[in-house]
């Protein structure tokens, strides 16, 4: 249980945001965290439509911890990782 930060930036947005997230969330709870900063803002809001993570070129499953992805990944603080809807 650590505090990770990252930049995140939700698909079709202009402004990357600071976000720090814990390493124990889930892949969900940090799209939810990255994408508070943008829909309804500048990002219209979609009804019923999850977000998906992508990490490095690649969609993670929402059910992964931050945690795990950092080692796999290889994440440094301050990365990007970009939300979006899933498609």
């Amino acid at each position: 249980m650590a505090s990770f930060p990252i930049y995140g930036v939700f698909q079709g947005d202009f402004v990357p945001h600071l976000v720090a997230v814990d390493t124990d969330d889930d892949m969900a709870q940090v799209a939810q965290a990255v994408a508070v900063h943008s829909v309804s803002r500048r990002i219209a809001p979609k009804d019923h439509r999850p977000f998906e993570v992508v990490v490095a070129g690649e969609t993670v499953p929402l059910d992964c911890k931050f945690g795990e992805v950092v080692a796999e990944k290889a994440l440094d603080p301050l990365d990007f990782v970009i939300v979006r809807y899933a498609s």
